[in-house]
Protein backbone atom coordinates (compact mmCIF):
# COMPACT_ATOMS: atom_id res chain seq x y z
CA UNK A 1 0.00 0.00 0.00
CA UNK A 2 2.97 2.53 0.92
CA UNK A 3 4.17 1.75 -2.77
CA UNK A 4 1.13 2.55 -4.38
CA UNK A 5 0.88 5.81 -2.05
CA UNK A 6 4.02 7.13 -3.23
CA UNK A 7 3.94 5.77 -6.60
CA UNK A 8 1.55 8.23 -7.83
CA UNK A 9 4.67 10.38 -7.96
CA UNK A 10 6.33 8.53 -10.34
CA UNK A 11 3.76 9.33 -13.57
CA UNK A 12 3.89 12.18 -15.29
CA UNK A 13 1.75 14.32 -16.96
CA UNK A 14 1.93 11.83 -20.64
CA UNK A 15 0.79 9.07 -18.16
CA UNK A 16 4.53 7.72 -18.84
CA UNK A 17 6.23 6.49 -15.34
CA UNK A 18 9.78 8.38 -14.33
CA UNK A 19 12.83 6.54 -13.47
CA UNK A 20 14.61 8.73 -11.53
CA UNK A 21 17.24 5.78 -10.97
CA UNK A 22 20.01 3.82 -12.71
CA UNK A 23 18.10 0.50 -13.01
CA UNK A 24 14.40 0.53 -13.83
CA UNK A 25 13.94 -2.64 -13.03
CA UNK A 26 14.40 -2.52 -9.22
CA UNK A 27 11.46 -1.71 -7.12
CA UNK A 28 10.03 1.54 -6.25
CA UNK A 29 11.91 2.03 -2.79
CA UNK A 30 15.72 0.78 -4.54
CA UNK A 31 15.03 2.62 -7.48
CA UNK A 32 14.45 5.65 -5.84
CA UNK A 33 14.65 5.85 -1.97
CA UNK A 34 16.94 8.18 -1.77
CA UNK A 35 14.73 10.75 -3.45
CA UNK A 36 12.12 9.90 -1.33
CA UNK A 37 14.34 10.64 2.00
CA UNK A 38 16.02 13.95 0.31
CA UNK A 39 12.18 15.29 -0.28
CA UNK A 40 11.28 14.55 3.40
CA UNK A 41 8.73 11.87 2.59
CA UNK A 42 10.95 8.65 3.91
CA UNK A 43 12.94 8.56 7.12
CA UNK A 44 16.35 8.24 6.70
CA UNK A 45 16.77 4.58 8.05
CA UNK A 46 18.98 1.52 6.36
CA UNK A 47 16.66 -1.17 5.42
CA UNK A 48 13.14 0.15 6.62
CA UNK A 49 10.65 2.30 4.67
CA UNK A 50 8.65 4.59 7.29
CA UNK A 51 7.28 7.48 6.10
CA UNK A 52 7.85 11.02 8.17
CA UNK A 53 5.07 12.95 8.85
CA UNK A 54 5.01 15.56 6.29
CA UNK A 55 5.13 11.90 4.18
CA UNK A 56 2.34 10.74 5.63
CA UNK A 57 0.44 14.14 4.53
CA UNK A 58 0.98 14.12 1.40
CA UNK A 59 0.27 10.11 0.81
CA UNK A 60 -3.02 11.02 2.44
CA UNK A 61 -3.43 13.90 0.05
CA UNK A 62 -3.59 16.33 3.05
CA UNK A 63 -0.88 18.40 1.23
CA UNK A 64 -1.37 18.36 -2.34
CA UNK A 65 1.20 17.27 -4.98
CA UNK A 66 1.11 21.33 -6.24
CA UNK A 67 2.13 22.13 -2.33
CA UNK A 68 4.72 19.59 -2.35
CA UNK A 69 6.20 20.83 -5.29
CA UNK A 70 5.72 24.95 -4.01
CA UNK A 71 7.54 23.53 -0.50
CA UNK A 72 10.60 21.60 -2.89
CA UNK A 73 10.78 24.42 -4.50
CA UNK A 74 11.22 26.71 -1.80
CA UNK A 75 12.90 24.91 1.21
CA UNK A 76 15.42 22.28 -0.97
CA UNK A 77 19.08 23.44 0.53
CA UNK A 78 22.05 21.78 -0.23
CA UNK A 79 23.69 20.11 1.14
CA UNK A 80 20.69 18.11 1.83
CA UNK A 81 20.80 16.81 5.76
CA UNK A 82 18.46 14.07 4.71
CA UNK A 83 21.26 12.05 2.30
CA UNK A 84 24.33 13.57 2.61
CA UNK A 85 26.70 12.44 5.32
CA UNK A 86 28.05 14.39 8.20
CA UNK A 87 31.54 14.45 6.12
CA UNK A 88 30.21 15.88 3.11
CA UNK A 89 28.14 18.91 4.98
CA UNK A 90 31.92 19.70 6.90
CA UNK A 91 33.21 20.33 3.11
CA UNK A 92 30.40 22.25 2.31
CA UNK A 93 30.93 24.53 5.42
CA UNK A 94 34.66 24.48 5.25
CA UNK A 95 33.70 26.22 2.20
CA UNK A 96 30.53 28.42 3.05
CA UNK A 97 28.27 27.33 0.39
CA UNK A 98 24.42 26.44 0.62
CA UNK A 99 22.70 26.46 -2.07
CA UNK A 100 18.81 26.59 -3.36
CA UNK A 101 18.78 24.84 -6.39
CA UNK A 102 14.91 24.67 -7.50
CA UNK A 103 15.06 28.72 -6.57
CA UNK A 104 17.95 29.32 -8.03
CA UNK A 105 16.97 27.58 -11.59
CA UNK A 106 13.78 29.12 -11.71
CA UNK A 107 15.31 32.67 -10.69
CA UNK A 108 17.52 32.49 -13.65
CA UNK A 109 15.14 31.28 -15.88
CA UNK A 110 12.87 33.99 -15.20
CA UNK A 111 15.86 36.33 -15.71
CA UNK A 112 16.65 34.96 -18.97
CA UNK A 113 12.74 35.42 -19.94
CA UNK A 114 12.57 38.87 -19.13
CA UNK A 115 15.86 40.02 -20.05
CA UNK A 116 15.97 38.13 -24.01
CA UNK A 117 12.45 37.41 -24.46
CA UNK A 118 10.20 34.48 -23.43
CA UNK A 119 11.90 31.69 -25.96
CA UNK A 120 15.07 32.35 -23.77
CA UNK A 121 13.61 31.26 -20.70
CA UNK A 122 14.48 27.82 -20.24
CA UNK A 123 17.92 26.30 -19.20
CA UNK A 124 19.27 22.50 -20.42
CA UNK A 125 21.11 20.46 -17.98
CA UNK A 126 24.46 20.97 -19.91
CA UNK A 127 23.95 24.63 -18.95
CA UNK A 128 22.81 23.40 -15.46
CA UNK A 129 26.07 21.24 -15.08
CA UNK A 130 29.19 23.25 -17.41
CA UNK A 131 27.88 26.71 -15.90
CA UNK A 132 24.97 26.89 -13.43
CA UNK A 133 26.70 24.64 -10.85
CA UNK A 134 30.59 25.74 -11.53
CA UNK A 135 29.38 29.52 -10.59
CA UNK A 136 26.76 28.55 -8.11
CA UNK A 137 30.03 26.57 -6.16
CA UNK A 138 32.02 29.82 -6.58
CA UNK A 139 29.45 31.90 -5.20
CA UNK A 140 28.52 33.98 -7.86
CA UNK A 141 24.88 35.72 -7.81
CA UNK A 142 21.75 34.95 -9.80
CA UNK A 143 22.25 37.86 -11.99
CA UNK A 144 25.89 36.94 -12.67
CA UNK A 145 24.72 33.29 -13.47
CA UNK A 146 22.02 34.73 -15.80
CA UNK A 147 24.31 37.05 -17.57
CA UNK A 148 27.02 33.95 -18.07
CA UNK A 149 24.41 31.67 -19.31
CA UNK A 150 22.86 34.26 -21.74
CA UNK A 151 26.64 35.15 -23.28
CA UNK A 152 27.30 31.02 -23.61
CA UNK A 153 24.10 31.15 -25.79
CA UNK A 154 25.73 33.53 -28.54
CA UNK A 155 28.91 32.32 -28.46
CA UNK A 156 30.76 34.96 -25.85
CA UNK A 157 31.61 33.19 -23.11
CA UNK A 158 34.57 30.39 -23.13
CA UNK A 159 33.87 27.62 -20.37
CA UNK A 160 37.30 25.62 -21.33
CA UNK A 161 38.88 26.61 -18.41
CA UNK A 162 35.45 26.07 -15.90
CA UNK A 163 35.95 23.33 -13.43
CA UNK A 164 34.39 19.89 -13.88
CA UNK A 165 32.02 19.41 -11.13
CA UNK A 166 29.93 16.65 -12.12
CA UNK A 167 32.74 14.37 -13.39
CA UNK A 168 30.82 11.05 -12.64
CA UNK A 169 27.79 9.86 -15.16
CA UNK A 170 25.67 9.60 -12.50
CA UNK A 171 26.76 13.39 -10.87
CA UNK A 172 25.27 14.91 -14.68
CA UNK A 173 21.94 12.29 -13.95
CA UNK A 174 21.29 13.80 -10.33
CA UNK A 175 21.88 17.12 -11.64
CA UNK A 176 19.66 17.01 -14.52
CA UNK A 177 17.04 15.31 -12.00
CA UNK A 178 16.18 18.98 -10.86
CA UNK A 179 15.19 19.75 -13.89
CA UNK A 180 12.85 16.45 -14.15
CA UNK A 181 11.61 17.38 -11.19
CA UNK A 182 10.36 21.29 -12.24
CA UNK A 183 8.63 19.28 -15.27
CA UNK A 184 7.06 16.49 -13.45
CA UNK A 185 5.20 18.84 -10.88
CA UNK A 186 4.34 20.46 -13.96
CA UNK A 187 6.46 23.61 -12.97
CA UNK A 188 7.95 23.66 -16.33
CA UNK A 189 7.45 21.63 -19.98
CA UNK A 190 10.62 19.89 -21.75
CA UNK A 191 11.46 20.03 -25.22
CA UNK A 192 11.33 16.09 -25.72
CA UNK A 193 12.74 16.64 -29.23
CA UNK A 194 16.22 16.99 -28.21
CA UNK A 195 19.09 14.73 -26.48
CA UNK A 196 18.86 13.87 -23.01
CA UNK A 197 21.20 16.70 -21.70
CA UNK A 198 20.18 19.49 -24.78
CA UNK A 199 16.84 19.37 -23.43
CA UNK A 200 15.41 22.54 -22.89
CA UNK A 201 13.28 22.72 -19.62
CA UNK A 202 11.31 26.48 -20.13
CA UNK A 203 9.23 28.06 -18.62
CA UNK A 204 5.62 29.23 -20.55
CA UNK A 205 5.52 32.75 -18.32
CA UNK A 206 7.67 34.87 -16.40
CA UNK A 207 7.02 35.38 -12.27
CA UNK A 208 9.89 37.00 -11.15
CA UNK A 209 10.57 34.52 -8.80
CA UNK A 210 12.76 35.81 -5.55
CA UNK A 211 15.36 33.29 -3.61
CA UNK A 212 13.51 33.24 -0.14
CA UNK A 213 16.19 33.68 2.58
CA UNK A 214 18.22 30.53 3.97
CA UNK A 215 17.31 29.42 7.61
CA UNK A 216 20.36 27.64 8.74
CA UNK A 217 18.74 24.94 10.28
CA UNK A 218 16.17 22.60 7.13
CA UNK A 219 12.45 22.56 7.42
CA UNK A 220 13.32 18.69 7.51
CA UNK A 221 14.45 18.90 11.01
CA UNK A 222 11.90 20.90 12.93
CA UNK A 223 8.47 19.32 12.59
CA UNK A 224 6.81 23.22 13.62
CA UNK A 225 9.10 24.86 10.79
CA UNK A 226 7.95 22.30 8.51
CA UNK A 227 3.78 23.32 9.61
CA UNK A 228 4.84 26.70 8.64
CA UNK A 229 6.53 26.46 5.36
CA UNK A 230 3.53 24.29 4.59
CA UNK A 231 1.35 27.35 4.88
CA UNK A 232 3.63 29.85 3.24
CA UNK A 233 4.24 27.19 -0.06
CA UNK A 234 0.12 27.39 -0.31
CA UNK A 235 0.78 31.07 -0.82
CA UNK A 236 3.58 31.42 -3.19
CA UNK A 237 3.17 31.56 -6.42
CA UNK A 238 4.13 27.91 -7.41
CA UNK A 239 0.90 26.30 -6.92
CA UNK A 240 -0.61 28.87 -9.61
CA UNK A 241 1.91 28.55 -12.33
CA UNK A 242 1.12 24.76 -11.75
CA UNK A 243 -2.66 25.56 -12.13
CA UNK A 244 -2.08 27.53 -15.02
CA UNK A 245 -0.13 24.64 -16.75
CA UNK A 246 -2.74 22.39 -15.81
CA UNK A 247 -5.30 24.26 -17.21
CA UNK A 248 -3.95 25.07 -20.27
CA UNK A 249 -2.53 21.66 -21.24
CA UNK A 250 -5.82 20.85 -20.52
CA UNK A 251 -7.62 22.70 -23.22
CA UNK A 252 -5.06 21.74 -25.92
CA UNK A 253 -5.90 17.71 -25.15
CA UNK A 254 -9.40 18.18 -24.75
CA UNK A 255 -10.86 18.54 -28.57
CA UNK A 256 -14.26 16.75 -27.39
CA UNK A 257 -14.76 19.11 -24.60
CA UNK A 258 -18.14 20.16 -25.43
CA UNK A 259 -19.62 16.51 -26.37
CA UNK A 260 -18.21 15.30 -22.99
CA UNK A 261 -19.69 17.85 -21.35
CA UNK A 262 -23.09 16.79 -22.60
CA UNK A 263 -22.68 13.54 -21.69
CA UNK A 264 -21.43 13.80 -18.52
CA UNK A 265 -24.31 16.36 -17.19
CA UNK A 266 -27.00 14.25 -18.44
CA UNK A 267 -26.07 11.08 -17.40
CA UNK A 268 -25.42 13.12 -13.76
CA UNK A 269 -28.82 14.68 -14.35
CA UNK A 270 -27.28 17.88 -14.58
CA UNK A 271 -26.74 18.29 -10.80
CA UNK A 272 -22.38 18.35 -9.28
CA UNK A 273 -21.80 15.26 -7.71
CA UNK A 274 -21.16 16.89 -4.57
CA UNK A 275 -23.41 19.78 -3.89
CA UNK A 276 -26.44 18.98 -5.70
CA UNK A 277 -25.72 22.26 -7.71
CA UNK A 278 -27.93 22.61 -10.99
CA UNK A 279 -27.53 25.77 -12.53
CA UNK A 280 -25.89 25.00 -15.63
CA UNK A 281 -23.59 28.37 -15.84
CA UNK A 282 -21.65 26.79 -12.99
CA UNK A 283 -21.62 22.88 -13.57
CA UNK A 284 -18.89 20.94 -15.73
CA UNK A 285 -17.68 17.77 -16.43
CA UNK A 286 -14.53 16.72 -14.51
CA UNK A 287 -12.42 13.95 -16.13
CA UNK A 288 -11.51 11.47 -13.21
CA UNK A 289 -8.46 10.01 -15.33
CA UNK A 290 -7.13 13.51 -16.58
CA UNK A 291 -6.60 13.36 -20.32
CA UNK A 292 -2.63 13.96 -19.87
CA UNK A 293 -2.29 10.95 -17.92
CA UNK A 294 -4.38 8.90 -20.74
CA UNK A 295 -7.88 9.62 -19.82
CA UNK A 296 -11.03 9.54 -22.31
CA UNK A 297 -13.48 11.87 -23.16
CA UNK A 298 -15.85 8.38 -22.50
CA UNK A 299 -19.05 9.07 -19.94
CA UNK A 300 -17.47 6.50 -17.94
CA UNK A 301 -14.44 8.93 -17.20
CA UNK A 302 -16.49 12.07 -15.78
CA UNK A 303 -18.26 13.43 -13.18
CA UNK A 304 -20.43 16.54 -13.07
CA UNK A 305 -19.28 19.14 -10.38
CA UNK A 306 -19.74 22.63 -9.85
CA UNK A 307 -16.81 24.76 -11.51
CA UNK A 308 -14.94 25.26 -7.60
CA UNK A 309 -15.48 22.06 -6.84
CA UNK A 310 -13.97 20.79 -10.04
CA UNK A 311 -11.10 23.10 -9.71
CA UNK A 312 -10.15 21.69 -6.34
CA UNK A 313 -10.77 17.94 -7.36
CA UNK A 314 -8.47 18.70 -10.40
CA UNK A 315 -5.79 19.98 -7.96
CA UNK A 316 -6.17 17.23 -5.73
CA UNK A 317 -7.85 19.25 -2.34
CA UNK A 318 -11.15 16.94 -2.89
CA UNK A 319 -10.40 13.10 -3.34
CA UNK A 320 -12.90 10.80 -3.72
CA UNK A 321 -12.33 7.18 -3.15
CA UNK A 322 -14.11 4.27 -4.88
CA UNK A 323 -16.76 3.86 -1.99
CA UNK A 324 -17.73 7.31 -2.45
CA UNK A 325 -15.89 8.71 1.40
CA UNK A 326 -14.86 12.39 0.40
CA UNK A 327 -11.49 13.56 1.53
CA UNK A 328 -10.68 17.00 1.97
CA UNK A 329 -7.23 19.37 2.20
CA UNK A 330 -6.56 20.65 5.65
CA UNK A 331 -6.86 23.75 4.05
CA UNK A 332 -10.46 23.19 2.40
CA UNK A 333 -11.71 21.48 5.67
CA UNK A 334 -11.17 24.54 7.40
CA UNK A 335 -12.82 26.60 5.21
CA UNK A 336 -16.24 28.08 5.53
CA UNK A 337 -17.74 27.73 2.30
CA UNK A 338 -17.39 23.64 1.93
CA UNK A 339 -17.62 22.54 6.02
CA UNK A 340 -20.80 21.24 4.68
CA UNK A 341 -19.73 19.30 1.67
CA UNK A 342 -21.05 15.80 2.39
CA UNK A 343 -18.52 13.23 3.70
CA UNK A 344 -19.96 10.42 1.38
CA UNK A 345 -21.22 10.35 -2.17
CA UNK A 346 -23.11 8.09 -4.24
CA UNK A 347 -21.85 7.61 -7.95
CA UNK A 348 -24.09 7.92 -10.95
CA UNK A 349 -23.89 4.38 -12.15
CA UNK A 350 -22.28 5.23 -15.43
CA UNK A 351 -19.27 6.47 -13.53
CA UNK A 352 -16.25 3.90 -14.11
CA UNK A 353 -15.17 2.83 -10.41
CA UNK A 354 -12.06 1.74 -11.81
CA UNK A 355 -11.20 5.50 -13.38
CA UNK A 356 -11.47 6.28 -9.42
CA UNK A 357 -9.33 3.75 -8.33
CA UNK A 358 -6.86 5.13 -10.54
CA UNK A 359 -7.22 8.02 -9.59
CA UNK A 360 -6.52 7.45 -5.53
CA UNK A 361 -3.61 5.36 -6.59
CA UNK A 362 -2.01 7.61 -8.75
CA UNK A 363 -3.11 11.87 -8.60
Amino acid sequence: MLEVQLDRFLINDRGQRITLARDERRNLFRNSGQYWTGTGLLKPLRGVVELTPLGRRVASGQVTSDEFAALMVRNTVLPNPQTYSDAEIAKWREAGLRIKPFELILSIMDKLGRSSGLSQAYLTPNELIEIVIPLAGAKASPDKITEAVALYRIGQLDISDFPDCAPEANDKRLAREFLLFLENFGICQADENASRYEQRFMLDAVFALAIAPDEQVSFLEDSQRTDDEVDTSRDSEIPIIIERRRVATSLIRRPNQSRFRKDVLRAAENRCVLTQESTSDVIEAAHIIPVGHGGTDAVGNGLCMRVDIHRLFDNGKIRIAPDGAVKLNEQIAEALSYRDLPQNINFPKNVGLENIEWRVKYL
